[in-house]
C-alpha cells in the first residue's frame, strides 16, 4: 500500500506530518468551550404584550388572539402556545428545526407591526425577541445585610449588577426580591370628589410638566446659541409645590394630595436558608446570571468568583454578596470525569495489549493510536464548531477500544510475517497491504453508522450530531494511524528477530495456542457438516428469540435523570393567599426539608414559581444538596423522600422533582387537552385527572386550569355614558388609576430615574362598595362608578391557554423514582381512550414523553438506514451480495447481549442505550470480516471451505479477543458508572456496549462459520484453476 510504504520510507517526514495533526489538536483543546451539553438551536420567537390592569380573559380577546391570528400566516411554524395572564399576553411560536430563527424573528415583527392599530389603548406595545433555550441562569448570588428592601435593591440594580453585565457571555442579570423605589401621589376619593379632579388628567398633567424639550438653535453675529425648556422635577418639593388648576381654584399638588418616596407595592420576596449554619434571612435579593446560547459557562463562572471578593471589599459595612449556586462545577465535574473515563480507558486498554502482545515495544505501537487519534479529533471538534462537553467526550470515551482495534489487526499481521521468516521492513509492508480491505471494511462500519445519527433533522438528531461526528473523526484518524504509525515504528522498534525468549511470553503464546486448539476442536464439531452447522445456527435463533422475554421486561425512558443535587419545590396556596400567608406556610415547608442532613442551602422566592406562574399565592424553593461523593442518596431519592415528608402539610398544592441544567426542564409528562369550550374542557379535565392520578409512578400531576381572584366587573351604561360626555376609554382608565395607579412620567434623582405614579389611597378603594363609590368626572359634572355602570361579582380564570389558537388545558407531572416514563404514558394513553372526547376535542402530548416517541422513530430509522449503508458498504467491498448478510447476521447476536445486560444492570431503555444500540453495528461485525476476509483468501487458494473456516477462524481469534477485550475494557469505566458526576449518561453506553460485544464475540466464532458453510458452494477443481 502507497501510504504505509511511505511511511516505512520515508518515517521522519511522516513522523512531522502526524506531528501536525497532534500540534493543532492540543492548541484546539485549550480553545474548546466546556459545556455540559452540545448547543442546541430551537427557532422559538415570543410575543410579549403588557396591558396593565387587565383580566386574563380580556388580554384572550383583546390581545392573545389578534397576534394569534396574525403571527399563523408565517411558514414553517410548529405550534403555538399562548398565555393570557393578568396584565400581560405571552405568545411563543415554535418553528421547524430548519427555519432560520433571525428569518422568523423578523417574519414574526413584520406580522405584529401590521396590527399594532388594532391593539388595545392602554397596552404597550409588543416586545418580539428570540427564545434561546441556553440563555438560562447558572449562577446565583444572595445579596444580604442589615439594609432594608429598597436599598437591598437599589445596591443590587445600580452598583452591583452593571459588574457583572460586562462579563464575556452573560445575556442579562435578573434581580429577584427587595422594592423598587417609586414616586406615590396619593389621593382620597373624597378629595377627588370635591376638588374635580380627574386622575387621569391628572396623569396627563404631570407629563405634561416635567419636561425638558430642545427649542432649537439661532445665530448672533459669528456666534450660534441653543435654546431650551428645563422642566424636569429637580426634587419632591418641585412636585409637591405643582399648581394644578381646578373648578375651586389653583391649589398645590401637595394639598391635595399625599406624596411620598417609597417601594413599589411587593410582588416578590426573596429568602435564604444556610442548611450548615442554620441561619436564615427572611429579606435577601438574589442576582440569577444568564449565559448567553454561546457563552462559555466555566469561563463566566471563574471570572465571577474572580472578582466576587473585590466587589464584597466595596460593599457597605454588615452586607455580604455570597455565591450559592454555580453551574460550572457540575459541568467541570463531568468533564473531569468523562475525561477520567478516557484515560482509563487507555490505561486498561494498554494492558490487553500488553497480555495479548506480552511485548512492551509492540503495546507501544499499538497503544499510541489511541492518543494520537484522541488528541487529533480535538482539532476537528474546534474547527466544528463544537464544545467539549459529555456528549462529545462520550463519542471519544466510547472511541478508545475502536481506536487500537485497527492497528491491532496491522499489527498482529505483520507479527505473521514476520514469523514466517521476512525482516520488520518487508514484513510491515506486506503485512499491512494484505489487511487494508479488512481495516478500511472494519473503520467505514463505524463511520457509516453515525452518518444517520449526524444526519437526524429532529431535536433528538441535533443533540447526537457531536457524539456522532467525535466518533466519526477519531475513527478516521484512527484509520491513518492504521497505515502510518503502526507499520512505521514496526519496521523501526520492533527486534528483526525475536531470540530472546521470555518466560511469561512463552507461557501466554502456549496458553494462546491451547485457545486456539481448543477453539478449533469445537468449531470442527459445530461445523462438522451441513446438518451440525444448521443446528448451530438454529440455537442462536432460538437465544435471540428467547431473549424477547427479558426484553419485555424492560422499560422506557428518554433520558436518565443526572444526580446534579438541585430540588426544585413548588408551592401553591389557595386563591387570594397574600404574601404574608405564603411566607408562614413556607416556614413550615422549610422546617421539614432543612432537617435533611444532605440539605446545603434552600434559596426561596415567595410570589413567582416561573414567568408564567406569578402571585401572592406561590413560591419556588431552590433546595441545593451538598456534592454527591458527601452523600448517600441520589437526588431523585431525595425529591421521592421529601414528596412524603411534606404530604400532611395542608392547604397547599406542593410539587417536588429534580431540577436538571441540561435540557429546559419541561415535566416529563406533558400533554395538552383541546377544545372549543372552557366548561367542556374543564368537564374532561376533572375526568382525566381523577384516572390519571392514580395510576401508580406519576408524583406531582398538576394542569394549567385555575379559577381566577373574585371580580368585580363592571358593565357600563352606554347612553349615560354618552348623556355625560364619556367614552367606555375614560371609564376603563378611570377606575386603573383609581386602583391600580397610572404611570405616566419619571423622576429623576442622581442620574437614576424613578416611576411616579398617580392612585387613590387604599382606604378609598379597599372594598367592593368603595369600588362603585369610585369618582368620575366629566364635562358635564362629577360622578359615582355605580351612576355609570353595573357592577356584579364574577369568577374568571386567572390563566387562559392556547394551543395552535384552541382553547386548552395542560397537564404535567413526574416520574418517581423506580418508574418508568414509557410504562406511564401507555397507562396513560389507555385512559384516554376511554374518555369518548367529543368531536373537536383531543388530546396531545409534549415534553419529555413526545421527545421520547420521536427519539425511538428517529432512533428506528437511523438504526434501520446504518444497518442498510453498512450493507452497502460490504457489498462493495467483497464484491457479494450474500456474504454481507453473513456478516449482519451478527447484530440480532448482538442484541442477546444488549438486552441481558441492561435487564441485569437494571437500566432502562433511554435514548442513550439506543443510541449504544446503533453503533454496535459498526462494531459487532468486525469480527466477522476478520474471518470471512481470510477464509476468502483460501478458499480461493483451492482450499475446502471447512477446511478454510478451520484455519481461518482460529488463526483470527487472537486479534478477535483481542480487538473485543480491549473495546469492552475502553468502554468499563463508563459502564460501571466510574465518576460521580453525568454518569447516568454514561452508564447505559458502556452496558449495552459491553453487553452487545460479549454476546457477538463468543457467538460470532461459531454461527458466522456455520452460516458461510451453508451458504458457500464448494467450487469444483476446474472453477479454482480458472479462478487462478
Amino acid at each position: 500500500m502507497f501510504l504505509s510504504d511511505l511511511s516505512i520510507k520515508r518515517p521522519i517526514m511522516m513522523t512531522m506530518f502526524l506531528l501536525v495533526f497532534v500540534l493543532f489538536g492540543i492548541i484546539s483543546y485549550f480553545s474548546l468551550n466546556l459545556g455540559l451539553m452540545p448547543k442546541v438551536d430551537i427557532p422559538f420567537v415570543t410575543v410579549q404584550t403588557v396591558y396593565p390592569g387587565a383580566g386574563p380573559q380580556e388580554i384572550e380577546t383583546q390581545i392573545t388572539k389578534v397576534v394569534e391570528d396574525a403571527v399563523s400566516t408565517v411558514s414553517q411554524i410548529k405550534s403555538i402556545i399562548s398565555y393570557s395572564l393578568e396584565g400581560v399576553a405571552i405568545v411563543m411560536i415554535e418553528f421547524d428545526l430548519n427555519k432560520d430563527v433571525d428569518i422568523a424573528n423578523q417574519e414574526v415583527k413584520d406580522k405584529i407591526d401590521a396590527i399594532l392599530g388594532e391593539l388595545p389603548t392602554g397596552s404597550e406595545p409588543p416586545i418580539i425577541q428570540k427564545f434561546e433555550i441556553g440563555a438560562k441562569p447558572i449562577i446565583d448570588l444572595v445579596l444580604s445585610g442589615n439594609l432594608d428592601p429598597i436599598q437591598l435593591y437599589e445596591l443590587a440594580d445600580k452598583t452591583i449588577k452593571d459588574k457583572f453585565s460586562q462579563i464575556k457571555g452573560v445575556a442579562d442579570v435578573k434581580i429577584v426580591g427587595g422594592q423598587e423605589k417609586e414616586i406615590k401621589i396619593k389621593l382620597d376619593n373624597r378629595t377627588v370628589y370635591q376638588n374635580y379632579i380627574s386622575l387621569p388628567q391628572l396623569a396627563q398633567i404631570l407629563a405634561a410638566q416635567n419636561v425638558d424639550i430642545p427649542g432649537g438653535s439661532f445665530q448672533k453675529g459669528s456666534r450660534e446659541y441653543t435654546s431650551r425648556i428645563k422642566g424636569k422635577f429637580q426634587t419632591i418639593n418641585e412636585i409637591r409645590n405643582l399648581e394644578i388648576s381646578t373648578p375651586l381654584g389653583n391649589k398645590k399638588l401637595g394639598d391635595i394630595a399625599k406624596i411620598s418616596e417609597e417601594g413599589k407595592d411587593v410582588k416578590v420576596r426573596s429568602t435564604y436558608f444556610h442548611g450548615k449554619t442554620k441561619e436564615k434571612n427572611d429579606d435577601v435579593v438574589i442576582l440569577s446570571i444568564l449565559k448567553a446560547s454561546d457563552g462559555n459557562t466555566v469561563e463566566m463562572a471563574e471570572k465571577i468568583v474572580e472578582i466576587l471578593p473585590e466587589i464584597n471589599k466595596q460593599l457597605p459595612e454588615n452586607i455580604s454578596l455570597e455565591l450559592v449556586n454555580d453551574d460550572s462545577v457540575f459541568i467541570k465535574s463531568s468533564v473531569e470525569d468523562t475525561l477520567s473515563n478516557i484515560a482509563l480507558g487507555i490505561v486498561l486498554t494498554a494492558f490487553v495489549l500488553l497480555f495479548f502482545l506480552h511485548d512492551l515495544r509492540s503495546t507501544i505501537i499499538a497503544a499510541l493510536s489511541m492518543p494520537f487519534s484522541i488528541i487529533s479529533t480535538f482539532m476537528l471538534l474546534d474547527f466544528s464548531g463544537f464544545s467539549l462537553n459529555v456528549m462529545t467526550l462520550m463519542g471519544l470515551s466510547t472511541s478508545v477500544g475502536i481506536l487500537v482495534a485497527n492497528s491491532i489487526v496491522v499489527l498482529e499481521n505483520i507479527f505473521r510475517h514476520k514469523d514466517i521468516g521476512e525482516n520488520k521492513q518487508d514484513a510491515a509492508s506486506k503485512g499491512t497491504s494484505e489487511v487494508v480491505v479488512a481495516v478500511i471494511a472494519s473503520a467505514m462500519t463505524n463511520i457509516v453508522v453515525f452518518v444517520p445519527i449526524a444526519n437526524m433533522s429532529s431535536l433528538v438528531g441535533q443533540f447526537f450530531k457531536e457524539f456522532a461526528l467525535s466518533v466519526t473523526y477519531a475513527t478516521i484518524f484512527s484509520i491513518i494511524v492504521s497505515f502510518t504509525l503502526t507499520p512505521m515504528l514496526a519496521s523501526i522498534i520492533l527486534p528483526e528477530r525475536d531470540d530472546k525468549k521470555h518466560r511469561i511470553g512463552e507461557k501466554l503464546e502456549r496458553m494462546f495456542k491451547a485457545w486456539e486448539n481448543s477453539y478449533r476442536k469445537l468449531l470442527s464439531r459445530a461445523i462438522k457438516n451441513k446438518v451440525t452447522s444448521a443446528i448451530t445456527v438454529l440455537v442462536s435463533i432460538v437465544l435471540f428469540f428467547l431473549s424477547f422475554f427479558v426484553a419485555a421486561q424492560l422499560s422506557f425512558e428518554f433520558m436518565p435523570a443526572l444526580d446534579e443535587g438541585n430540588v426544585k419545590v413548588s408551592v401553591e396556596l389557595p386563591q387570594g393567599a397574600n404574601l404574608e400567608e405564603t411566607a408562614d406556610l413556607l416556614d413550615e415547608i422549610e422546617a421539614v426539608i432543612s432537617k435533611n442532613k444532605e440539605v446545603k442551602y434552600i434559596l426561596t422566592q415567595i410570589g413567582k414559581i416561573t414567568e408564567l406562574e406569578q402571585g401572592s399565592n406561590v413560591a419556588l424553593m431552590k433546595v441545593e444538596l451538598v456534592d454527591a461523593d458527601l452523600r448517600e442518596i441520589k437526588t431523585t431519592e431525595m425529591s421521592s423522600k421529601l414528596i412524603k415528608d411534606l404530604s400532611n402539610i395542608p392547604n397547599a398544592m406542593i410539587r417536588v422533582s429534580a431540577s436538571s441544567s441540561a435540557g429546559d426542564n419541561q415535566a416529563p409528562i406533558t400533554l395538552f387537552v383541546q377544545g372549543t369550550d372552557m366548561d367542556r374542557l374543564e368537564k374532561i379535565q376533572n375526568q382525566l385527572y381523577s384516572k390519571v392520578k392514580e395510576i401508580p409512578g406519576i408524583t406531582n400531576l398538576n394542569t394549567s386550569y385555575r379559577t381566577g381572584k373574585p371580580e368585580i366587573t363592571l358593565y357600563p351604561n352606554r347612553e349615560k355614558l354618552a348623556e355625560v360626555g364619556l367614552t367606555m376609554n375614560d371609564l376603563a382608565f378611570t377606575l386603573r388609576a383609581s386602583v391600580e395607579g397610572l404611570t405616566t412620567t419619571r423622576y429623576s434623582d442622581k442620574g437614576e430615574e424613578y416611576d411616579i405614579r398617580i392612585t387613590l389611597d387604599d382606604y378609598s378603594v379597599n372594598s367592593p362598595e368603595k369600588i362603585s363609590n369610585i369618582t368620575v368626572i366629566s364635562p358635564k359634572g362629577k360622578f359615582k362608578m355605580q351612576q355609570l355602570a353595573d357592577a356584579k361579582f364574577t369568577e374568571g380564570y386567572s390563566r387562559i391557554l392556547h394551543r395552535d389558537k384552541s382553547k386548552t388545558i395542560q397537564f404535567t407531572g413526574d416520574v418517581l423514582e423506580g418508574y418508568a416514563l414509557g410504562d406511564i404514558k401507555n397507562e396513560i394513553n389507555a385512559e384516554v381512550k376511554k374518555l369518548d372526547l367529543p368531536s373537536g376535542y383531543r388530546v396531545s402530548w409534549s415534553g419529555s414523553a413526545e421527545m421520547m416517541t420521536e427519539a425511538m422513530f428517529d432512533m428506528a430509522f437511523a438504526f434501520g438506514l446504518a444497518f442498510m449503508l453498512t450493507y452497502m458498504l460490504l457489498t462493495a467491498i467483497l464484491e457479494s451480495f450474500t456474504q454481507p448478510l453473513m456478516i449482519l447476521a451478527t447484530i440480532p447476536l448482538a442484541m442477546i447481549g444488549v438486552f441481558i445486560a441492561l435487564y441485569i444492570s437494571g437500566l432502562n431503555v433511554s435514548v442513550m442505550a439506543m443510541l449504544a444500540i446503533v453503533m454496535l453495528i459498526g462494531i459487532v461485525v468486525n469480527n466477522a470480516i476478520l474471518i470471512l476476509d481470510y477464509a476468502n483468501v483460501l478458499v480461493r487458494k483451492g482450499v475446502s471451505v471447512k477446511d478454510a473456516l478451520l484455519e481461518a477462524a482460529p488463526i483470527k481469534l487472537k486479534p478477535i479477543l483481542m480487538s473485543t477485550i480491549a473495546i469492552i475494557l475502553g468502554m468499563a469505566p463508563m459502564a460501571l458508572g466510574i465518576g460521580s458526576a453525568g454518569k447516568e449518561f454514561r452508564q447505559p453506553i458502556g452496558v449495552v456496549s459491553i453487553g452487545g460485544l460479549i454476546a457477538s464475540g463468543i457467538l460470532t466464532l461459531y454461527v458466522i462459520p456455520a452460516v458461510y458453510q451453508l451458504v458457500h458452494r464448494e467450487k469444483k477443481t476446474e472453477e479454482v484453476i480458472n479462478e487462478k
